[in-house]
This record gives structure tokens, sequence and C-alpha cells, in this order.
């Protein structure tokens, strides 16, 4: 299979609106990785953000005292990022296809950023450019929706969307059953010098099952690996209907 090597850039289009939607939930992600990975490394420990978004987590975990580093392929997403957590580094790069050196105490990722990688093997591409990144002992934990939780929501999904300041947004979701691909099309209205103007955008998610999830993460070196359903393990609501989960696993020590 041949990879492409063009970077991402689906979100810029709506990189200035996203903290719009509400942020509350970054609180309850922080809640999740507070229990998960903070409390088994030291304080101060340096953190890698995969997906990093606006730069929500990232915030937080830097007024905790920890050392974070972000990476996003959306430059809009990053422009903000550096807004909200000035004291933080930010990395314009691509999940699938970065290269860092053994730095990172954990890594987390959020908001389901890898069901954005279409294709199993450049999910286990990233997989591995996280685990690279990680000291040996290194936690990675991500949030991920799950074929076997969201695949009759997804089937069944409609629309979305919202008002907010001057900004109108509305999502249409659809699934193609055969490839497991979620699509949703997003149409943005935005008020700009009094007058509205449009755009669309695409974004597609594939649907992963536990079993393809855990053997990639095998695969690339990760051992130690617990799932938890978001809603029934870690008390987390959901801002949509679709369930997620979250995986938490170890870098190993070198025999």
């Amino acid at each position: 299979m041949v990879h492409s090597k063009q970077r991402n850039t689906n979100h810029d289009t709506i990189a200035s609106m996203y903290d719009l939607k509400g942020i509350e939930h970054h609180e309850i992600r922080l809640n999740c990785i507070d229990r998960l990975i903070l409390k088994n490394i030291l304080e101060g420990a340096h953190i890698f953000d995969l997906g990093c978004g606006t730069g929500q987590i990232a915030q937080r975990l830097l007024k905790r005292g920890y050392q974070v580093t972000g990476l996003d392929s959306s430059e809009g997403m990053l422009n903000v990022a550096r807004e909200n957590a000035p004291d933080g580094k930010f990395i314009l790069d691509d999940a699938r296809f970065f290269t860092l050196p053994p730095t990172f105490h954990a890594a987390i990722s959020t908001d389901v950023v890898l069901n954005y990688i279409l294709s199993i093997e450049e999910f286990k591409d990233a997989l591995k450019n996280v685990y690279n990144a990680l000291l040996e002992n290194g936690i990675f934990a991500f949030e991920l929706y799950l074929e076997e939780l969201c695949e009759l929501d997804w089937i069944n999904s409609n629309s979305g969307g919202g008002v907010k300041d001057n900004n109108v947004w509305v999502d249409i979701w659809s699934y193609d059953t055969e490839n497991k691909i979620g699509r949703k099309d997003t149409t943005r209205f935005q008020l700009v010098n009094g007058l509205w103007q449009r755009s669309d955008r695409s974004f597609f998610l594939k649907a992963y099952s536990t079993t393809e999830v855990k053997s990639a993460l095998e695969q690339v070196g990760f051992r130690k690996i617990t799932i938890y359903d978001t809603n029934r393990d870690l008390g987390v609501e959901q801002r949509s209907d679709t369930a997620t989960a979250v995986f938490v696993c170890h870098k190993p020590l070198s025999e």
C-alpha cells in the first residue's frame, strides 16, 4: 500500500471555532488523565500530546507543573494552541510520519485523534512513532471510537450543530458499513466584516475493533495494555451519543 506523505490539514477550516463548541469536556478528560497517567509519573515529567488541537489539555497540564510538547497536523489549531498555552512547545507534523527521540515520560491522545487515520498500516505507524518517542517504562493513553461501541450509533446518526457568537455550523453524519468509515460533513457560516462566509469540509473516521487495536499495540512493542470504557469504567458522560474507549499501555524496560 502506498502512503501519502501529505499532512492532514482538514481541521484548519474549523480551528478558529473549535473552542466555541465548549471546553468543559477538557476538564473531564484531564480527570481521566490524572487517574490513569499522572498518578504514575513524577511531578514535572515531560508529556507528549498527540493531536493537541487548540492546546486546552496542554494548558491544564502546564499549570500543574508538567512539561508539555504538543503535535498537530493543523497549523490553524496550533496557532490557537500557542495562544491558549504559551509555555508549551508545539510541533506542526502528522501522527503518521513524525520522528522524535525518546524524550517523554508519558504520551496522551484525546478527542479520538487516531480515528482520523484511515488504514491499519498507518495506524500502526502512528503507534510506532509514539513508542519511539517514549522513554523506557513510558505510558501512553489514548481515546478511541471502537467498532463495537460506535457502529450502530454512526449508522443511526443524523445531524448536529450549533450557534455561537458569529458562527453557525451543521454536522451531518453518514457511515460506510463495508469499509467501516464514518463521515462527518460540516458546513460553517462565519460572520466576517458584516458578511456571512460559508465553508464546507468533510471529515472521515475509521472504526477499529478492539482486536485490531490491541494487536497493533503489541506489534509495535507496547505491553501491559488495559482498555477502559469511558462511560462504564471511567464515569465519563459523552458529549455525543457515541461511546469511546481509552487504551493505556507501557513501553517496557530493555531486557
